[in-house]
């Protein structure tokens, strides 16, 4: 297996690179999941840009508001152990805290996960709840903003171009009211990759009964990452009870396409779909399952 290896220290050299070699070329940093495509012979690039060592994209910095901006080479390690996040975002330090094993955390960036758009990966559920934003710029310089529901677009396919580059992902905070949650469940050891991952953000009524509106996104289950929008109108003005959260499950889970792969097939995945994402709203209003 022969390529060339190109190594840039600048977001500009980078772009620069994406534009000469084009779609020969692919941008890496952890590598991760490359490596494993290129070990199996799946994928064969003829060039590799190296963005390993581009310092202006690798950062966790808040905003005034309260919200954070994340380097999209940022390393996954790094957002799980950020007191930063645990602060403000503490969904992301769970989900992050389970993205598989110590060692890939710390190669592994979040931009390479989120491009790579493999099905089965934890952080894109959390980011749709979080209504995340991805900021890319063009070889040209020219940016533009992708809200994190138009960024997967397909099977192991995202919204960037093959001369954009993924720079970092925004989060603003929260309304408040809202309590957050997220489920992962592996079929075959706990760090395993997800048969279905979960993430929610539940707000209740000053009753504390009544849900005001709620956010679900799905991972792990179809081929593309998604909010649950039936789902998230079904419980809107109902009752939090479990009688109720079901029922509604019961009825908003009739277009979910599930995948068959070595974790689950699809009816295994249709059948226990609903009772993980119940179990994560029931986990966001703080009650045990």
């Amino acid at each position: 297996m022969s390529f060339q290896h190109v190594p840039v220290a600048t977001v500009a050299d980078a772009l620069a690179a994406l534009k000469r070699h084009g779609e020969g070329g692919k941008v890496y940093a952890g590598g991760v999941a490359l490596s494993i495509l290129m070990k199996s012979r799946i994928f064969r690039p003829g060039v590799l840009i190296d963005i390993a060592r581009v310092k202006e994209l690798s950062f966790i910095e808040g905003t005034p508001d309260g919200g954070l901006r994340i380097g999209a080479a940022t390393v996954h390690r790094a957002i799980e152990t950020s007191p930063l996040v645990r602060e403000r975002f503490p969904l992301l330090t769970e989900v992050f805290h389970n993205v598989a094993t110590v060692r890939i955390r710390n190669q592994g960036t979040i931009g390479g996960n989120l491009c790579f758009a493999e099905p089965a990966s934890d952080p894109p559920a959390a980011l749709l709840v979080l209504e995340a934003r991805m900021k890319a710029r063009r070889a040209d310089g020219t940016e533009r903003v992708i809200p994190a529901g138009e960024f997967w677009t397909g099977y192991y396919e995202c919204a960037l171009g093959p001369d954009e580059l993924l720079t970092e992902i925004a989060v603003d905070p929260l309304p408040p009211g809202f309590r957050t949650a997220c489920t992962r469940f592996t079929t075959r050891s706990k760090e395993d990759k997800p048969c279905i991952s979960i993430s929610a953000a539940v707000a209740a009524e000053p009753d504390g009964r009544t849900c005001r509106q709620a956010r679900i996104g799905l991972g792990g289950v179809e081929a593309i990452f998604r909010r649950l929008g039936a789902v998230e109108e079904g419980l809107r003005g109902k009752a939090l009870t479990r009688e109720a959260i079901d029922s509604v499950l019961a009825g908003a889970l009739g277009d979910l396409d599930p995948l068959t792969d070595i974790r689950a097939s699809d009816a295994y995945r249709r059948q226990v779909t609903p009772v993980f994402i119940r179990r994560t709203i029931e986990k966001a209003l703080g009650r045990s399952s």
